[in-house]
């Protein structure tokens, strides 16, 4: 096979040998010798060639090196995704550094990116972090974006709304998003479904696509039905969120292979009209009539960000998806992630009927 060495790979001199590569494929090197065979193997490498013919021309160049530093450098660039095919990376490619970013984590990056420009998937809440979602997927060149929402656009919408401007409060969110996805990438399908989520029946109406995307923080019982209705349908689904000041990303509900949100119960009961036995029911209904979550658009940054890496990597068909069978949360005032682990119940009421 012909590889060359791919653009993302560095080279620098550290301590007594030196560091090669950069990002989570990084080798610190302590022999000099092996850093130096290193870099001089990636240099030759740098013209498509194939492993034979880089250690010939190596040795010929340079036969004072050693047998056993040649065969250790070739095999930290090949185990470590330093190599890429020729011909990848075209600075006119519109994905020409998405395909980078698929190589250095394995994945073949021209059926990647094919791949994820033949998916649909759907996006229910068009807020602050569908926006973002939104954008991240379109400019990856997905194939087809189903946005669902009927709320309109306010004022205090724009600190976090980020697609959003002040000319565009009163109008639909969906139409709006669909206006400024096709600005950035007019060859994505953009639908619209404008619709109030208030129940089960509602999500059932929904057609089927690779992915439904789960933005939308109302009604409380949003996720119970998304769970619910997906399972029935065997429709992937992934829940984005956030709580006030923590990032929140899961689960990934993937049918016939991972947990279901109802799986264990990871979250608090709330209080509703049918709870009766719950002495403190007023008290605990009066603090939630007025509630609203507090939000910044960095929280729902992190959370979109996050949530957009598992979906081009489920999608894309390449890595492991981090949010399967977990909710993860990334707290924002500090440098902490925590996981609730979702196990399969064989015994669960929804997924195991």
């Amino acid at each position: 096979m012909i590889y060359q060495i791919a653009n993302y790979v560095q080279a620098s001199r550290y301590g007594n040998g030196g560091v090669f590569g950069i990002g989570s494929q990084q080798q610190i090197i302590e022999s000099r010798s092996l850093w130096e065979a290193l870099v001089i193997i990636a240099a030759c490498w740098k013209s498509p060639k194939s492993e034979n013919l880089v250690r010939l021309e190596t040795l010929k160049k340079y036969p004072s090196l050693q047998a056993e530093d040649i065969e250790n450098s070739i095999k930290i660039i090949k185990e470590n995704n330093f190599l890429i095919k020729p011909d990848i990376f075209k600075l006119d490619d519109r994905y020409s550094r998405n395909k980078l970013y698929y190589n250095q984590l394995g994945g073949d990056p021209l059926e990647v990116q094919a791949r994820i420009e033949s998916k649909a998937v759907t996006i229910i809440g068009c807020g602050g972090i569908g926006n973002h979602v939104a954008y991240m997927l379109a400019t990856c060149g997905i194939k087809k974006i189903t946005l669902v929402d009927d709320d309109h656009i306010e004022i205090s919408n724009l600190t976090r709304q980020v697609l959003f401007t002040e000319n565009d409060i009163n109008l639909p969110k969906t139409e709006v998003l669909k206006r400024e996805l096709e600005y950035r990438n007019h060859s994505v399908e953009i639908d619209i479904v404008e619709s109030n989520i208030k129940s089960i029946a509602d999500l059932d109406k929904l057609e089927k696509t690779d992915l439904y995307i789960i933005s939308a923080d109302s009604p409380s019982q949003l996720i119970d039905w998304v769970n619910i209705s997906c399972v029935k349908k065997k429709q992937p689904y992934i829940n984005i969120g956030y709580i006030n000041d923590i990032s929140v990303i899961g689960p990934f509900y993937i049918p016939d292979r991972t947990s279901c949100f109802h799986c264990q119960q990871i979250v608090p009961d709330l209080i509703s009209e049918t709870i009766t036995e719950e002495p403190l029911q007023k008290e605990l209904k009066s603090l939630e009539h007025e509630f609203k979550t507090s939000t910044f658009s960095a929280v729902n940054g992190v959370s979109a960000s996050y949530a957009v890496g598992d979906i081009i990597r489920y999608l894309g068909e390449f890595g492991d998806v981090l949010s399967m069978n977990k909710r993860i949360g990334i707290y924002s005032n500090s440098i902490k992630i925590q996981e609730q682990s979702i196990d399969i119940n064989l015994k669960c009421r929804v997924c195991q009927l």
